[in-house]
């Protein structure tokens, strides 16, 4: 009997180590690509209402290449796993008619980038402000640069649900 319920432990240990690499393994660890610079955005009302809307906990790093679309998604999928949603988004017509070239890679092993707590979006050209005049989008500070963006979110503490003041019926 004692060999058995060795046995058994001897297994769950492995089990339990088995599944602890298989979660780090699965967490990818960033690098930045070799020919990237950071680029920190201007302090702009713009740039702090987004800030502003951000997750709690999310982190955001940014940083520009000169290196083509294609060359940087190349290094990305060394250590990511590209991200295809189910509908293609909506090309916006830039200022120039250059196209818009964008995707995510999802670096913790998530299925998508809802779930998902890492990941980097590539992007050319790098388009500095976006807004809205006339209801028709205006693109400033457009470069023909490639734009990589590390997100980073901590996970979600959950909280108590609220007692419900609900009265039973007597």
């Amino acid at each position: 009997m004692s060999k058995l319920l060795l046995r058994s432990c001897q297994l769950a240990l492995c089990a339990l180590v088995a599944v602890t690499l298989s979660a780090a393994a699965s967490e990818r660890v960033f690098k930045i690509y070799p020919r990237a610079t950071p680029y920190t955005p201007a302090e702009t009302e713009q740039n702090r209402q987004f800030s502003s809307a951000l997750r709690p906990g999310t982190k955001i790093s940014a940083y520009l290449s000169s290196d083509s679309f294609e060359k940087v998604v190349a290094f990305y999928r060394g250590i990511g796993k590209e991200y295809k949603p189910n509908t293609k988004p909506v090309e916006p017509e830039l200022p120039q008619g250059q196209h818009l070239q964008k995707t995510f890679l999802i670096l913790d092993g998530a299925a998508n980038l809802v779930s998902s707590r890492k990941w980097v979006s590539v992007q050319r050209p790098f388009l500095g402000s976006v807004r809205l005049k006339n209801g028709q989008p205006e693109y400033g500070d457009v470069r023909v640069v490639t734009e990589i963006v590390l997100t980073e979110k901590e996970a979600v503490k959950k909280t108590d649900e609220p007692k419900s003041n609900a009265r039973s019926g007597s």
